[in-house]
């Protein structure tokens, strides 16, 4: 029975402390890459995906190299990485014929709330884009204020 500094080591990642009763914990599950021609994403849905990876590629390559942005990096990370894959997956581990379950429960098809789903992703990163974008807005603006009051005003007058 493994002991209170096995769970310590455990939960620290460095398997058993002091008895080899217990075994480690396996890694986290790898999710594939996701593409928008993967085949268990339905037709309908091909084109939001397609979308929702073309935004967050964007926002990778923009957040990549600033550490100030670690956190929407991150997020970027977790929704290309997991959040969007394990999203599909779920959808395609309804078995065809109970999808039809779905839309008694709620209403919609499986493929409808696939898309809410994948919509909702797609804005949040587009909110995020906009906040970046935001950012180099008023930067380029203080940059193009120090211009105008080292250099002075284009116009010779003023």
């Amino acid at each position: 029975m493994p002991g209170f500094l096995d769970w310590i080591a455990t939960l620290f990642g460095s398997g058993p402390a002091l008895s080899d009763a217990s075994s480690p914990a396996p890694p986290p599950a790898v999710l594939p890459a996701l593409t928008a021609d993967d085949p268990r994403i339905p037709d309908a849905s091909r084109p939001r995906v397609a979308r929702l990876l073309g935004l967050l590629a964007d926002l990778d390559a923009r957040t990549a190299a600033d550490p100030l942005l670690a956190a929407a990096a991150t997020e970027v990370r977790q929704m290309r990485g997991s959040h969007l894959p394990q999203l599909v997956a779920s959808y395609a581990d309804i078995p065809p014929a109970h999808r039809a379950e779905i839309f008694r429960r709620t209403g919609r098809s499986a493929s409808y709330t696939l898309n809410e789903g994948v919509d909702r992703m797609i804005e949040r990163a587009e909110a995020l884009s906009r906040a970046l974008a935001e950012d180099n807005l008023d930067s380029f603006a203080d940059n193009l204020r120090f211009i105008e009051t080292r250099y002075g005003s284009r116009d010779p007058l003023a």
